[in-house]
């Protein structure tokens, strides 16, 4: 009956609680580790494509300006690698990221995604905002026959008229680039909403923010669990070599299983699912491009190489634990049970039959008894 308690219990509790307790220390590993995430938007690759066509399309459609929309995304494109630099994003991917961890580790209660554009203003205003103007003209096409050089009631012209040339185009771009960057808004939101936190007290950031808090409940975790695993094996086992063995045994199964999900994570399988993942995700107002979503699954590989590398740490050494208990347990002799001895049963000894005695004493007892003189007498 203990036996079928205890399975049932390794079963319905410490199973589970077991593989939750190794599935969040193979997560602790990266999820909360700010490294991880600036190196994966750091990848140079990302920048190259926002450069190329997402950057330039995206400017067009939040700035509400005119003219913006009418300027051919090539000519922006262009225009824009003179100020925009793999650096600035860089760094604005670096700010959003330290953004949120100040959120998650209790240093401010607001999280918002923009884009800080108020440097790129402040470049395009000095020395940059003529080479900027220069490459745009540059690129700008040759105005149809009827078509205005700027769209009605913008300031920066769409197209060149045939009878202005390249320079003439530059110089009206940069006059008009002024009153172009005053209805530019310093921050362009990338998402509709903030998210707000509450702040939790100052004396307990220890515990309810940031990795603090990721750790303790990881020991809270593990600190159950283990007091579940322990209890099913005392319950169990009779001795130490099969407790032993009990231990061994129910966590080698959910050490298998999370061995082998950082193995599938680490496949290629898992990249048709951060596909779908990529082609579903919005933000809002930015529509990704394909250059953008294949740099985007890139990146996302080398994330799950991470990923996968977690839990084929957390797989591999609760592994290597339970095949040590098992084979601790083999090595270690079972204790000898002892049972009580029944006492032999006590037989009644056989009766001794003393010889007949021989010769005159057998005679004379054989003999009646005499009669006494008296009676012979009478």
């Amino acid at each position: 009956m203990r036996k079928v308690l205890a399975v049932l219990l390794i079963i319905f509790i410490v199973f589970p609680m077991v593989l939750a307790t190794l599935s969040t220390i193979a997560v602790s590993s990266w999820v909360l580790d700010r490294e991880f995430y600036t190196d994966l938007l750091g990848d140079p690759r990302l920048y190259e494509v926002l450069l190329s066509e997402d950057l330039p399309n995206y400017f067009g459609r939040r700035i509400v300006v005119r003219e913006v929309d009418s300027v051919p995304a090539r000519a922006l494109s262009q225009a824009l690698r003179e100020v925009v630099t793999p650096e600035y994003l860089a760094g604005e991917a670096t700010r959003i990221v330290d953004q949120a961890f100040a959120v998650i580790e209790g240093e401010g209660d607001t999280f918002a995604i923009t884009l800080d554009v108020a440097p790129l203003k402040s470049a395009l205003r000095g020395e940059a905002g003529a080479r900027f103007a220069r490459t745009l003209a540059a690129n700008l096409p040759v105005c149809a026959a009827g078509q205005e050089s700027r769209a009605p009631g913008g300031t920066i012209i769409r197209c060149l008229p045939p009878d202005v040339s390249v320079e003439a185009a530059t110089g009206m771009i940069v006059e008009a680039l002024p009153a172009f960057l005053d209805e530019v808004p310093d921050q362009i939101d990338l998402a509709r909403d903030r998210v707000y936190v509450p702040r939790v007290a100052r004396g307990w950031n220890y515990v309810t923010a940031g990795p603090a808090a990721l750790s303790f409940a990881i020991f809270v975790l593990a600190l159950i669990t283990g007091g579940l695993w322990l209890a099913a094996a005392l319950l169990g086992g009779e001795d130490r070599r099969e407790r032993l063995q009990w231990l061994g045994w129910s966590l080698l199964a959910p050490a298998i299983l999370i061995f082998a999900l950082g193995l599938l994570v680490g496949a290629d399988f898992a990249g048709g699912w951060v596909r779908i993942g990529l082609n579903e995700a919005r933000l809002e107002g930015f529509e990704y491009s394909e250059s953008f979503r294949r740099a985007l699954l890139d990146v996302a590989r080398t994330a799950l190489d991470t990923i996968a590398n977690g839990f084929l740490m957390a797989g591999g050494v609760a592994g290597g634990i339970a095949i040590g208990l098992i084979a601790w347990g083999y090595t270690t002799p079972g204790t000898r049970r002892m049972f009580p001895v029944a006492a032999p049963a006590v037989t009644a000894a056989p009766s001794v039959t003393q010889p007949a005695p021989q010769g005159p004493a057998a005679q004379t007892q054989s003999e009646p008894p005499a009669e006494s003189s008296s009676g012979e007498s009478a």
